[in-house]
């Protein structure tokens, strides 16, 4: 279920964030998992919490970049092992919204983090050779997918 996000919600998922999406959100701009969570929520168009049994899966949003290009974001917590499929279905459903919303997304993927990888090529997006990125000059794959 879609819930908008709220202090209660973002508390819950920098306290479970996983690991691998904590060290993904740090390495961004060396900043911590929170501070990073509430600049993404700040920036963007549209944010939501996917929450399930009453605890937050993974909270997400929609950064306009410009006229064209939207930048999606998602952070998940541990609890997504518990509502993996029902997770995915949303995301396709989400991400098949933004693409009518945008000619085309972009953004960035820790190229350490297979699972998410694995994840992103599933939803359809073209990851591209890794790169130097972020604060520490860590590698991270490009990864972009058109609108319909």
């Amino acid at each position: 279920m879609f819930m908008p996000v709220d202090e209660y919600l973002i508390a819950q998922a920098v306290a479970n964030a996983r690991q691998e999406d904590r060290r993904e959100f740090e390495c961004l701009r060396g900043l911590t998992v929170e501070q990073e969570l509430r600049h993404s929520l700040g920036i963007s168009e549209k944010a939501q919490a996917f929450v399930m049994g009453g605890r937050v899966v993974a909270i997400f949003g929609e950064i306009k970049h410009d006229d064209r290009v939207g930048v999606p974001w998602l952070i998940s917590t541990t609890e997504i092992a518990k509502y993996r499929r029902a997770f995915l279905v949303a995301c396709d459903r989400e991400v098949a919204q933004m693409r009518k919303r945008h000619q085309v997304l972009i953004n960035y993927t820790d190229a350490r983090y297979a699972k998410a990888l694995r994840w992103l090529r599933w939803l359809g997006f073209e990851m591209h050779d890794a790169i130097p990125y972020g604060a520490s000059g860590e590698l991270f794959h490009p990864m972009t997918l058109r609108g319909f």
